[in-house]
């Protein structure tokens, strides 16, 4: 009976030391053999196609070892090679699918571009593979702008300042600008739809009107669509800031002037006035006169740009006058009348 329990206990002794030795034997073997990426290539070459082509490529990720593949992360160089991982864990022995699909849209010539692979593999956690194509462009109109913002800068509120764009048309095809969205303060004369020839430039003009904009800041844009394929719409940024507009000034100097018939001489005498334009508006003087038909203006009207002047001259006849002055002096008058502006919108 003794001998039989030494038996037994002998065999459960070499049973627990095999099982041991198995389970290390698997630990040690697992550890020797962990997941491994392996892609069927490395590169791939989709040829010549056109630009409005979409071709695509599947590539195949298997995992070589022993232990479960995860992929991490699959990112590409450009938005214009799409991927599409089938799975992102790959059993030992299995495979997934990466497909990959390329917009050649904007490209012209020789393209390459890397697809980059993360995972778990100890021995390669980063890889990458190149697709590479040729493109040959599709004729088509291709629209450019001499300019995409308009500095208004500081302006007075009525102010109607212009600006002048110019889009070209660098395609092999007509360029049509089909339409422009703007605000109602933004006016132009260029009847839509509006035709670029290819080779050929159109210049367009903007007004800005700031009348019945309010004071402050101007943060605004203008679309322009047109049949670009590859830009269907461009915007025009508009910025700038509008101050209140400052009342028409007119100076006048001397404020007065005097005619000494003792001292000056015989026949006319002549006096002098000088009119400035101080403020940011022309200023039309529509009339002048005097208060005795003995001083005649030289003039009947005057214009004034923004700060110009300009010599008025009143002649004072003697033989007039001689006969209506007896002693002391005599106070006339020049009278000016300005044509202020009356602007009415509907």
């Amino acid at each position: 009976m003794v001998r039989k329990n030494k038996i037994i206990i002998i065999l459960i002794s070499i049973v627990v030391i095999v099982g041991a030795f198995l389970i290390f034997y698997n630990i040690q073997n697992k550890s020797s053999q962990p997941p491994t990426i392996s892609i069927s290539e490395e590169e791939w070459d989709f040829g010549k196609i056109k630009e409005d082509e979409r071709p695509v490529h599947i590539f195949s990720i298997k995992n070589t070892g022993k232990e479960e593949l995860i992929i991490s992360r699959v990112r590409s160089s450009c938005g214009c090679a799409a991927t599409m991982l089938s799975s992102d864990n790959i059993q030992p022995g299995k495979s997934a699918e990466l497909k990959v699909t390329f917009n050649p849209t904007g490209y012209n010539g020789l393209v390459k571009k890397d697809i980059y692979i993360e995972s778990n593999d100890p021995q390669l956690p980063k890889t990458k593979i190149t697709v590479i194509t040729e493109v040959e462009p599709i004729p088509s109109p291709k629209a450019f702008l001499s300019s995409s913002q308009w500095d208004l800068g500081l302006i007075s509120q009525g102010n109607l300042p212009t600006f002048t764009f110019t889009i070209e048309n660098k395609g092999e095809l007509d360029l049509i600008i089909d339409k422009i969205d703007a605000s109602e303060y933004i006016q132009y004369g260029t009847e839509m739809p509006l035709t670029i020839l290819p080779g050929e430039k159109q210049e367009v003009t903007f007004t800005y009107d700031s009348s019945q904009h309010e004071l402050g800041e101007v943060r605004e844009s203008v679309r322009i669509y047109c049949n670009d394929p590859r830009r269907k719409a461009f915007s025009l940024r508009i910025d700038g800031y509008i101050k209140e507009k400052p009342a028409p000034t007119v100076s006048i100097s001397p404020v007065g002037t005097s005619f000494n018939l003792t001292t000056d001489s015989e026949g006319e005498t002549i006096g002098r006035f000088i009119l400035e334009n101080s403020g940011e508006e022309r200023i039309k003087i529509t009339s002048i006169k005097t208060s005795a038909d003995y001083l005649i203006p030289l003039v009947s009207e005057i214009e004034l740009n923004s700060g110009e002047k300009e010599n008025l001259q009143v002649i004072l006849l003697r033989d007039k006058i001689s006969d209506k002055i007896e002693e002391g002096e005599i106070k006339e008058f020049l009278y000016l009348t300005v044509a202020i502006p009356i602007v009415i919108n509907k």
